[in-house]
């Protein structure tokens, strides 16, 4: 397994562009994480908690978010996501959910995905070989749990000194074998 290296981009200040940069509730209104999302993204991609940010891309995005109010093409929760999707049909994974409950009764009318574990269950069988899983979050497990991927990114966005650090891995699926989840 090859080693991967730790960028870390730190918070405040300003954006070329004069915005402050600061990582707040939209995750990817913040340049930082936008420009780790796009340099990351290839062929047809899922945002799994897609919120009210849209990304950029050429080729397809499927944004998927649980709040009925959001503009998205699905509203499923992210555990039974794959229920509703064909198997192997994503080349990238964005994964940004509110990372506690905590954090979603404050931002996000108290939706999140109650079981982050069952979540990236169903990203181990959508993503293709050869694609990726972006996460977020406080914790750099990413897909870890799953043989079929390799750790190829981990990049901390630091929030400052009393903030939690938002945690992005970026693994990519090495195998094209879902043996170890059986068939569906």
């Amino acid at each position: 397994m090859s080693k991967t290296s730790v960028e870390i981009i730190g918070n405040g200040g300003s954006d070329p562009d004069g915005t402050a940069r600061f990582l707040g509730r939209w995750t990817f209104q913040y340049h930082a994480a936008r420009s780790i999302v796009r340099e990351e993204m290839q062929g047809r991609v899922l945002n799994a908690c897609a919120g009210k940010t849209q990304l950029n891309h050429d080729g397809e995005i499927v944004r998927n978010d649980l709040n009925p109010a959001r503009e998205a093409d699905m509203h499923v929760d992210v555990c039974e996501i794959a229920d509703h999707l064909n198997r192997q049909s994503f080349d990238t994974v964005i994964f940004d959910p509110p990372f506690d409950e905590k954090q979603a009764e404050t931002n996000y009318d108290g939706m999140h995905a109650k079981d982050v574990y069952a979540a990236l269950e169903q990203f181990n069988q959508l993503v293709r070989p050869g694609g990726k899983v972006v996460c977020f979050g406080w914790n750099s497990w990413g897909m870890r749990s799953f043989p079929a991927f390799e750790r190829s990114r981990t990049t901390l966005l630091q929030r400052g000194p009393i903030h939690r650090d938002v945690i992005v891995t970026v693994d990519v699926r090495t195998s094209g074998t879902l043996a170890t989840e059986g068939d569906k």
